[in-house]
């Protein structure tokens, strides 16, 4: 096994069934959803269901959105949802064969686009307003990235 599998495989999670975001921790971070799209995690395996199930069951907010983690930090607990998450989720649905529900969440993850369609970093779950850098280039990316995975999986139902 390569050194960077041995390392992620040291992030796994048995009894969670969930890739934590550091050796030796329990938190969790929306960002292992990528070891989904980039092939690390079979996205047609349980290990990779289960780790959406868990990663949905603790950093899932309202509205389709997502934190990255929920977890202290130098500045303290998350406030608001990190919006290029709730695109890595909506991307690893599609991925797992979760293609209606991810079609859902990209449909209500655009209602947080102002009048000239563009996002922010961050969007409050309190009440939906923009926080953070704004235009954010990730958020975008991330959409971008996830209507194409979408628009894949529609056409070629196999495609990763």
């Amino acid at each position: 096994m390569k050194r960077a599998a041995v390392h992620i495989e040291a992030c796994y999670d048995p009894e969670k069934k969930v890739y934590v975001h550091a050796v030796g921790s329990a938190h969790m971070d929306a960002s292992t959803l990528q070891l989904i799209m980039m092939g690390y995690l079979d996205a047609g395996s349980a290990r990779a269901r289960a780790h959406v199930k868990a990663v949905e069951s603790v950093l899932s907010g309202p509205n389709g959105l997502f934190y990255r983690y929920k977890h202290s930090d130098d500045f303290g607990c998350p406030e608001s949802t990190f919006l290029i998450t709730a695109f890595w989720h909506v991307e690893a649905l599609a991925c797992i064969g979760r293609l209606k529900e991810a079609i859902e969440h990209f449909e209500t993850l655009l209602q947080f686009r102002n009048h000239l369609g563009l996002l922010s970093e961050d969007i409050s779950p309190a009440d939906g307003s923009q926080w953070g850098n704004f235009p954010q280039a990730y958020s975008h990316v991330g959409l971008m990235n996830t209507a194409y995975r979408i628009a894949k999986k529609i056409d070629r139902p196999n495609f990763l």
